[in-house]
């Protein structure tokens, strides 16, 4: 319409979609958690455990994956870079050690921890408490997993 006199100025198109909820929502509490299966350069076994909830495969996304990563008390996830991704972190609970370059950082919920992409970068749970946190990959799926130990 003009703004002027309220005149349609030609053929409206609509630029909603059908939604798809099925593709588009998951729930962590629904599907659970499945343990990382990476091994390190030393045969030491990657912990912690992950529920993807947003990826090229659940929710056809083309630019992201999104997931809920818990570390239990004593786990670590291993310190390894992604050379063709950016990676994040927002702690929801618990206070991880986490590794970052050469930096070690005691994160605590509410912290937004970006990891660049080729930075080396892990946790560990090293308290009584589960550590709970979102994880997102600036691809959708089949990025690099490097060890660095």
């Amino acid at each position: 319409m003009s703004a002027v006199d309220g005149r349609t100025d030609g053929p409206r198109t609509d630029s909603r979609r059908t939604a798809d909820l099925a593709k588009l929502v998951h729930n962590v509490h629904e599907q659970g958690f499945q343990e990382l299966d990476r091994v390190g350069l030393s045969g030491q076994r990657d912990q912690g455990l992950v529920s993807t909830l947003i990826s090229r495969d659940l929710s056809d996304s083309d630019d992201l994956c999104i997931s809920w990563g818990r570390i239990l008390p004593g786990q670590r996830h291993l310190c390894h870079h992604h050379p063709d991704a950016s990676e994040f972190y927002v702690v929801i609970s618990g206070t991880p050690l986490v590794f970052l370059g050469d930096q070690e950082y005691r994160a605590k919920p509410g912290d937004g921890i970006y990891i660049p992409r080729g930075l080396t970068h892990g946790a560990r749970n090293d308290t009584d408490t589960p550590v709970d946190l979102v994880v997102g990959v600036s691809k959708p799926a089949d990025w690099e997993f490097v060890h660095d130990e």
